[in-house]
């Protein structure tokens, strides 16, 4: 995979949300309209829906994380489906119910860089539009890609803004130093030290997890170009390599985990899935025993996602209380 030159259907920016704010436009999606969103969403992908002026409007999902039903409201121009955790979402009923209102589907594929369908279509691809966060699977500091897959709305996309001349930063170097330093010494020495960021962070701000501001769903995102440092890395990934390492975890942390300890969100693992994680559902009990169980696997669990305040007041335990054990 090479970034010297750009495809003529994607677009490369420096987070997802830039590239969903590009998504929405391209798709047509203009002030006033509504655009359907599931509620178990991140508020990242809201403010990218108020950032075009749009309103969110929110659809629920079964704890399989598949859709119950979509409300009817009017000006419904783009419905977004989400592949949680790198697992395809079956978009039949997306798609008849998109032809029904004729609205413009989104494939929010943020989680599932390298994964596939059973078919072995690649996620992010099998929409209008779709858009995939490449950090979130491999450790840059930035790096999304816009796929625009219907040739008719080419001629409604931007130009590829140029990648910003930029290294990879002090704190990424020094966590990839700290991943190469533990594989050969058999210490968990990033943990470690996302240990003590944490108990620094819980001292300044009273948790040990980053805290958005209260206005982070109506935050203007300003469109960025990622890093060029970002995509060189991303151009030499051995992708074989990162595609077994993901499965082999998987595998490996599904015999670690008994159906007694914690509820996992899949049954199995298909066979084109790269997995973000492993999700699973249970209390921080839960959630800490898992953490033990798998920390010798230099992995980590944490909590997904962070809800939309409008959704937190009346959000069914399962979208509270799902975790992740992070591959990154």
């Amino acid at each position: 995979m090479s970034f010297n030159t750009v495809a003529d259907n994607h677009r490369y920016y420096a987070f997802a949300r830039h590239a969903l704010v590009e998504a929405l436009t391209i798709a047509g999606v203009k002030t006033g309209d509504n655009v359907l969103i599931p509620a178990l969403i991140c508020k990242d992908v809201v403010a990218a829906i108020h950032t075009v002026g749009a309103t969110p409007s929110f659809y629920d999902v079964t704890e399989a994380l598949s859709p119950v039903s979509f409300p009817s409201l009017p000006r419904t121009t783009a419905v977004i489906a989400v592949n949680y955790f790198g697992f395809a979402q079956d978009l039949e009923v997306f798609n008849s119910f998109c032809t029904e209102v004729g609205a413009k589907l989104i494939e929010d594929n943020a989680h599932g860089y390298l994964s596939a369908d059973h078919t072995g279509a690649l996620l992010g691809t099998r929409a209008c539009v779709g858009i995939t966060s490449i950090r979130k699977t491999i450790r840059i500091p930035d790096g999304a890609q816009l796929s625009i897959n219907n040739p008719d709305f080419l001629r409604f996309a931007p130009g590829q803004l140029p990648f910003r001349h930029q290294n990879l930063g002090a704190r990424f170097t020094l966590q990839t130093i700290l991943v190469k330093l533990q594989k050969i010494l058999r210490f968990p020495l990033l943990r470690w030290s996302q240990a003590a960021i944490r108990v620094v962070r819980r001292i300044a701000t009273g948790s040990t997890l980053p805290i958005s501001s209260p206005n982070a769903e109506f935050e203007k995102i300003d469109v960025a170009a990622p890093r060029d440092s970002s995509m060189k890395r991303v151009g030499k990934l051995d992708i074989n390599m990162e595609i077994q390492r993901r499965r082999s975890l998987y595998n490996d942390i599904s015999r670690l985990i008994a159906d007694d300890l914690a509820i996992r969100v899949f049954d199995s693992l298909p066979e084109h899935c790269v997995p973000y994680g492993f999700p699973f559902y249970g209390d921080i009990q839960t959630a800490n025993l898992v953490d033990k169980r798998v920390r010798h696997l230099g992995v980590e669990v944490i909590n997904w996602p962070e809800l939309p305040e409008s959704v937190c007041r009346n959000a069914p335990d399962h979208y509270k209380n799902l975790w992740l054990v992070n591959f990154l």
